[in-house]
């Protein structure tokens, strides 16, 4: 029998089961950076997100792509090392978190969220930002062709 108090671990045992995510797709940001990514486009690849990882290679990161313009929820849930996220709408930095930490242990976890709507969000290793100079309203070219996606 499904109870509420179960619906949790059945959460996780169905995210734990591993969700393929594209990847080879590539972000370009400015003149002074370009990161390969994995692709969340499906509700349970944008739930999943990095949480479980051990971290990213450099230059590799997650890119969340939403349909329509939208203001989702970054949660550090499941995280085990800090990101830096970047905002991105109409082929620009709309909005950054620098440094976004994962929960202590018994601690809740940080939800972030953009000051307006995106299509989408790139969570980088944290430091990323400051390494590569990277700033609200800098240019960013998605090729998502790379991975085979559309």
């Amino acid at each position: 029998m499904i109870t509420r108090r179960s619906l949790p671990w059945i959460l996780v045992c169905v995210l734990s089961a591993g969700v393929e995510v594209a990847a080879g797709a590539q972000v370009r940001i400015g003149d002074r950076a370009v990161v390969t990514v994995e692709v969340a486009q499906t509700e349970a690849e944008k739930i999943r997100g990095l949480s479980g990882q051990e971290g990213l290679e450099p230059g590799r990161g997650m890119l969340f792509v939403y349909e329509a313009p939208a203001r989702p929820l970054i949660w550090m849930r499941g995280m085990r090392f800090p990101l830096d996220i970047l905002w991105i709408r109409d082929g620009r930095v709309v909005d950054l978190v620098t440094g976004a930490k994962p929960p202590a242990p018994g601690e809740a976890p940080q939800v972030f969220a953009p000051r307006e709507e995106v299509q989408y969000v790139l969570e980088v290793p944290a430091g990323f930002t400051k390494r590569y100079g990277v700033a609200l309203d800098d240019p960013v070219q998605i090729d998502l062709k790379r991975g085979g996606e559309q």
